[in-house]
């Protein structure tokens, strides 16, 4: 109890006071060293030190203290402390110092003054109000730039070059004359020259000299104003003498700036704090606002490429300071361009020295203990990077879907409007994030607000990017509505240049390319809250959506017209669940799980080919849903989906002879697990058709996902199924009943739940609001549960909820679907057991990834046996499945064809399914057959390993993969691809060899992150831990891993170049021999070094000497 080396004295909090003693001085110094940057095992962030700021993200799970004298103790969730070494914080130091030095770039001058002086508090949104000259310095040529370097294999290489080179000297001469760099709008920059009064801050302290703010003596001073102003108008003149035509050595391109000038009263706006599924950090974002954006608006379009071009508020400023260029008349009143200094009163040297000796920025500048805070302005993907030393992975050339949005209808410099931009900024990063996207950036221009969101940046990649942001883009338009703003949006896909634009000093991460700047074209061609996409987009769209072609438009850029479109959100079908001649429509039927099905086929070929999945796999009699049919329904399976079953006579489910506690005798609760393409929906098909057949029991169906804005879809599919069973019945009986299922829940439903008829009203028409869409959900299953006590007087029910999660990644996102386990407990509560009386059973189905475990009926189907798991197919039963797919015997399949599906489908019947698709598509295998349609020959070819696998984008295989590989953190998704690229097992020191060698100074900590990224990868699966080739266990030290996932090591090993491949396998066949042979050498060289040393002219008197 009383030892003090236990447990610390002191906690350090943020509202602490200064230490006292010396110790406690170093104690705090260093303990600022480690606020909010040591990682922890879920995030590269990592451990939160007690102090920082007030708005730091709170970490429950471990704490730092620090011992009055000065060691440091941490502190885990169990309350056990560990001294932390002098080592330990040492590296830790350095690496956040390492990280705070080039995170310092994200964030301008401003917003880190706005933080020491009190601004960025929570509750404000206005952290600057300040006036000053504000720059739009706009390139040209950067366009035609990308676009040649799209197609290169080194494109992104070679343009990040090419934007260090052109940004470094410009930003250098931006921060030389105290310019600010607030934004990057792709490759153009908004500059803030502020307005600082010099003379009244004094002579700098490192000054042996009073410089007059101008830089020249004997002149009077010009006022903040106008001093801000000459600065800018100097600045921007040195800027086009030194870059103008700047040479790219890239097919001949070069770039250009014009440039606009205005000045007046500045507004800096802080904005957003919702945090993205990907992170626990807020993510926020600053803007700035006021009347010199408009003049820029209109200065910086008239300035042609190589000039400068002042408003006339800036020119009442300088017009005694500057020579005016005369050469052109310019088309509106009062603007002048800008030809050069008047170099008898001012010249470049003295201006820019004056405004460096004058410069107190650095006064403050972020430090260490601030570290959090900066987190709020970087993506978190480009942090993590960051963190470990490889900021330049972030930059390649990827497909993208970008959105444009402008919103106009308020004045953000104002405090009313400020509120409403923050308003806009928070409701459209809940859109963005919910269907896991990427906010980019929000400005501020003349024609309002501005948003850039991006769909495909990692770790947010999925296969339906494209969807997802048509989708953000019809839900951002109620956000517009709600707000009373005027939205247009433009959204456009394809190949751009992703990662960051600017020099070390100042950077940001943007994107560019022809597909941005064609939605920012369709953004401002777009009618008043509408939508247009371009053709690409459209062609990669779910039957989630439909759209309506639009007369093409010219643009600027286009030589030829563009294709536009107006897309829609699909209605939902007309019947749901069993139709009046007895046919089951199943949710999946309207909305398929598969992307490359949406994009490929009909609603009717995907409701024959899932009849036909469903024969084909009850053919094999070993697969786990046979056996689970016959184990809960006593009967092996027999006819099938496309018109046997219909002959066979009903029999009541009392007659049949069921087994004992199955749950379609009196009722009950059936849960399916599997991850997605493993036979759950083929297996639920057969058993509701077995069901309705031979048992007697009618449909109800309903779905949830895989979006996140209508849960209350589920609500609807069950209501509208249910009442189609009453319509099915009434027919049978010809018995007249309501066709619109509004008015047929208003014939059916008791008075007690007749208060509930307008929410059911605004379901069916789909004109909830996403807030309410949760609590419509239970009011809708409320309706249901009542219709269903009703049904079962009449028939058995038969009722079918499947949770589908589709390509959502984080958990994050993924927890608004819990809501479906909830509505499973309410209906698992009527589908208890009938026992007596004159209620017919009510079995539920339940189809899902992963079950809650934490269900109460979960647990009881798993008590009872009624909890069925269905796995990937074992070897033999995906051998056969193959044949059966490829309507062959399976003697006449070639072996290692059977082999290559088996190992690249790794037993997923749908994989199974794509695989054989994609070969016979690209002519890999080829079937002949008769005119009766009898095999004639099959064949294949003899290299089927050299398959590019990568390619089949479309597919759910390739695609889930290649997102799984995305959303993996940058440490675990270079140990991955550095895994592909051995054929055999590798070890720890192989993959250290390429990142961070034992040769190199490489430290302990450096491993252990390493071997973490490695466990990660190990307890997910994807890499296995495997003996050494002798069979023998190898030792801790040299545990040995392999790469065996033939899907995983095809798709990563894609996204590694060439060179990168040859340069891991040189640097780990360099350590293995550097390791095999060193030691030896190092003793060898050690036991010489230990004999004494006699010089050879020494060498003949001792001989001498011994005789």
């Amino acid at each position: 109890m009383g030892n003090r080396t236990s447990r610390p004295d002191r906690v350090v909090h943020p509202e602490e006071d200064a230490p006292s003693s010396d110790s406690e001085v170093r104690a705090r110094r260093r303990l600022s060293t480690e606020a909010g940057s040591i990682p922890t095992p879920r995030d590269a962030g990592g451990i939160r030190a007690s102090r920082g700021h007030r708005n730091m993200a709170n970490n429950a799970g471990t704490r730092l203290h620090v011992l009055p004298t000065g060691e440091y103790m941490l502190e885990d969730e169990k309350a056990g402390c560990k001294q932390l070494s002098d080592s330990v914080v040492n590296w830790f130091t350095k690496r956040n110092r390492d990280t705070l030095q080039v995170c310092l770039a994200f964030v301008p001058w401003i917003v880190q003054q706005a933080y020491f002086d009190g601004g960025l508090d929570q509750e404000k949104i206005v952290v600057h109000r300040g006036s000053g000259a504000l720059v739009f310095a706009d390139t040209s040529g950067f366009t035609a730039l990308t676009e040649r370097l799209a197609r290169r294999s080194n494109g992104a290489e070679l343009l990040s070059d090419c934007l260090i080179a052109f940004f470094t000297p410009l930003i250098n001469l931006i921060n030389a004359y105290r310019g600010d760099v607030i934004k990057f709008s792709g490759d153009a920059l908004t500059i803030y020259f502020p307005a600082v009064d010099d003379e009244a801050q004094g002579r700098p302290r490192h000054s042996k000299m009073r410089l007059p703010p101008h830089g020249s003596f004997g002149l009077p001073d010009l006022g903040p104003m106008a001093t801000a102003v000459l600065r800018a108008s100097a600045c921007c003149i040195e800027i086009q003498k030194r870059l103008h035509m700047f040479n790219t050595n890239i097919d001949g391109v070069q770039l250009c700036l014009h440039i606009g000038i205005g000045c007046g009263q500045v507004t800096i706006l802080h904005v957003g704090g919702v945090i993205p599924p990907e992170t626990h950090v807020p993510r926020s974002e600053y803007l700035v606002a006021g009347p010199p954006l408009q003049q820029v608006s209109i200065a910086e379009p008239l300035a042609q490429n190589g000039e400068i071009c002042l408003s006339p508020e800036a020119w009442d400023h300088v017009s005694n300071c500057v020579i005016e260029d005369t050469s052109r008349k310019l088309d509106v009143l009062g603007f002048r361009l800008l030809l050069r200094l008047d170099e008898r009163q001012y010249t470049f040297p003295t201006i820019k020295f004056s405004a460096m000796e004058n410069d107190r920025r650095h006064e403050k500048q972020f430090r260490l203990s601030e570290l959090d805070v900066i987190r709020r302005y970087i993506p978190s993907p480009v942090f993590k990077q960051i963190q470990g030393g490889t900021l330049t992975y972030v930059n390649e050339m990827r497909q993208i879907s970008t959105i444009f949005i402008s919103g106009s209808g308020v004045d953000a410099s104002t405090d009313k409007g400020a509120c409403v931009a923050q308003e806009l900024m928070a409701s459209v990063q809940k859109v963005c994030y919910r269907n896991e996207g990427t906010l980019n950036k929000f400005v501020i221009d003349d024609k309002g607000m501005l948003l850039l969101l991006v769909f495909g940046l990692p770790p947010l990649v999925h296969t339906d990017d494209p969807t997802r942001a048509v989708l953000t883009c019809l839900e951002t338009a109620q956000v517009f509505e709600r707000l009373r703003l005027d939205g247009r949006f433009g959204v456009t896909t394809g190949r751009a240049y992703c990662g960051v634009c600017g020099s070390a000093s100042r950077m940001e991460y943007t994107v560019l390319g022809d597909p941005v700047n064609l939605s920012a074209r369709l953004m401002g061609n777009a009618p008043q809250d509408g939508i247009l996409i371009d053709d690409a987009t459209k062609q990669l769209l779910s039957r989630e959506l439909y759209c309506v072609a639009l007369p093409p438009i010219k643009v600027k850029g286009k030589e030829q017209p563009i294709a536009i479109f107006h897309p829609f959100k699909q209605p939902e079908p007309n019947q749901m669940g069993l139709s009046v001649d007895g046919q089951i429509i199943f949710p999946w039927y309207h909305r398929p799980l598969s992307m490359s099905q949406q994009l490929a086929e009909t609603e009717e070929q995907s409701r024959d080919k899932s009849r036909v999945n469903v024969d084909q796999l009850f053919d094999l009699p070993n697969w786990e849903g046979v056996v689970n049919v016959q184990r809960l329904l006593g009967s092996p399976p027999d006819g099938s989906l496309n018109g046997t079953m219909s002959d066979t006579p009903v029999i009541d489910a009392r007659t049949w002879r069921l087994p004992p506690g199955s749950p379609f005798a009196n009722g009950g609760v059936l849960f399916l697990e599997g991850p997605t393409g493993t036979g759950k929906i083929e297996f639920a098909e057969y058993v509701a058709s077995h069901a309705k057949e031979h048992l007697g029991m009618l449909p109800v169906v309903g779905s949830m996902g895989t979006r996140l804005s209508d849960l209350e879809r589920l609500g609807v599919e069950l209501l509208r199924s249910t009442l189609s069973v009453f319509r099915y019945l009434a027919s049978s009986s010809n018995i007249e009943f309501p066709a619109d299922d509004f008015q047929a829940a208003e014939h059916l439903l008791p008075n007690q739940y007749m208060i509930h008829m307008p929410v059911v009203q605004q379901a069916f028409q789909g004109r909830l609001n996403e807030e309410d869409s949760e609590r419509a959900l239970f009011t809708l299953v409320e309706v249901v549960v009542s219709l269903l006590d009703i049904l079962r007087q009449q028939t058995s029910i038969f009722v079918i909820m499947l949770l589908e999660q589709g390509t959502s990644i984080f958990p994050k996102t993924l927890e608004r679907f819990n809501c479906f386990w909830n509505v499973v407990s309410t209906l698992a509560a009527v589908a208890t057991p009938a026992i007596g009386g004159n209620k017919k059973p009510i079995v539920l189905v339940v189809l899902s990834k992963e079950a809650d475990r934490n269900s109460p009926a979960v647990m009881a189907a798993i008590d009872r046996g009624h909890f069925v798991q269905l796995p990937n197919l074992s070897t033999d039963v995906c051998l056969e499945y193959a044949a059966v797919y490829l309507q062959v015997p399976r003697h006449a399949v070639p072996q290692p064809l059977l082999e290559f599906v088996s190992r690249v489908s790794l037993g997923n019947p749908l994989y199974v399914r794509e695989t054989i698709d994609q070969l016979v598509k690209n002519d890999h295998i080829r079937v002949w057959r008769d005119q009766q349609g009898q095999l004639k020959n099959l064949d294949c070819e003899d290299d089927l390993e050299d398959i590019n696998i990568a390619s089949w984008a479309q597919t759910a295989m390739v695609g889930t993969t290649a997102c799984l590989l995305e959303s993996l953190d940058p440490l675990e998704s270079a140990v991955l691809k550095m895994s592909t690229v051995f054929q055999g097992s590798f070890t720890l020191p192989d993959l250290a060899s390429s990142s961070c060698s034992r040769w190199a100074g490489a430290t302990h900590f450096d491993y252990l992150r390493l071997f973490r990224a490695v466990q990660e990868l190990v307890d997910r699966r994807i890499i296995q831990a495997v003996q050494t080739g002798s069979g023998q266990p190898c030792t801790a030290q040299l545990q040995a891993y392999e790469m065996r996932n033939m899907l995983i090591r095809k798709v990563g090993g894609a996204m590694v170049l060439e060179a990168q491949k040859k340069r891991v396998k040189r640097q780990a066949l360099i350590d293995r021999a550097l390791l095999r042979d060193l030691p030896a050498r190092m003793e060898q060289l050690r036991v010489r070094r230990l004999e004494p040393h006699i010089p050879w002219y020494y060498e003949s008197v001792l001989a001498k000497a011994s005789y």
